[in-house]
């Protein structure tokens, strides 16, 4: 794609190239990753709120779509039920 540079400024300050924003797609506010190897090559990723990079990372679920808010209710009225063992996950 191309080779791009940025300053920085005394606080460590940079502007992204609106390129490399619209690559990433980064918005306004957005959240930058840098993320460094051991050869000290370093890899910017933007910061997403979306679970969707997330998908298949347990492995395949097997049954009907899980209720995500229901499934965290369930789990905090279990782990503050008054019969609460330590056993209990």
């Amino acid at each position: 794609m191309g080779r791009f540079e940025a300053k920085t400024t005394m606080d460590g300050t940079a502007t992204i190239p609106a390129e490399v924003r619209d690559v990433l797609g980064l918005q306004p506010g957005g959240a930058l990753q840098f993320i460094v190897d051991d050869d000290g090559k370093v890899t910017v990723v933007a910061k997403t709120s979306d679970l969707a990079h997330l998908r298949g990372i347990f492995g395949k679920h097997e049954g009907p779509p899980i209720d995500i808010d229901e499934a965290i209710m369930e789990t905090v009225a279990r782990r503050t039920a008054v019969d609460r063992t330590e056993d209990d996950p």
